[in-house]
């Protein structure tokens, strides 16, 4: 029963923890805002926006939204979404701190795990987009749905920490929808 017990601790040791997971986030997070620069840059010259603001119009937040979601949230999804199928089975941020992404039976994730995990992993960031493009007035103060939005955003940011905090496979929500585990490489 002892070595049942020590093999069980030692391989939720292996599973990665909050912390870990954070800072892998952030640093995708950092990599992918430098490419965003570039991105938009490039894209400058095909902007409906600025047929729009040129116009002497003002875009609508739907309209913004839709530019955000079209060249920022899908770009954002197919790096976690693709770069998750690789060989290595982490981003750039897990890779820098040795983590991975496996099912739960430790096997590769398929494309279908890998961008279900990943949409659901952005929703509290399409929920700031949706709070910021449509809730918050562009010439007032912000009014109370916006703050409920925005109470909101961190709510679901709150829920995703704290699942994994709470389960025994330290899964956050994305991980339990897609039937994923981050585990410490190695």
């Amino acid at each position: 029963m002892g070595a049942a017990l020590a093999s069980e601790n030692s391989r939720e040791k292996r599973y990665a923890g909050v912390f870990a997971r954070i800072g892998a986030y952030l640093i995708d997070c950092m990599i992918l805002y430098v490419s965003l620069i570039l991105w938009q840059a490039a894209l400058y010259v095909i902007n409906p926006l600025l047929r729009i603001i040129r116009s002497g119009q003002q875009p609508t937040g739907t309209q913004f939204h839709l530019w955000v979601f079209a060249t920022v949230t899908i770009p954002f999804l197919l790096y976690f979404a693709l770069i998750l199928r690789t060989a290595r089975q982490a981003t750039l941020g897990m890779r820098l701190l040795k983590l991975t992404v496996t099912t739960e039976s430790g096997g590769r994730v398929s494309l279908g795990q890998a961008l279900l995990r990943s949409a659901v992993m952005l929703i509290p960031f399409e929920l700031n987009h949706a709070s910021m493009f449509h809730l918050a007035p562009r010439d007032a103060s912000p009014s109370m749905a916006f703050w409920i939005g925005t109470a909101g955003v961190w709510a679901a940011i709150a829920i995703y920490i704290i699942s994994i905090l709470l389960t025994r496979r330290r899964q956050s929500v994305h991980d339990l929808v897609a039937g994923t585990i981050v585990r410490r490489a190695g």
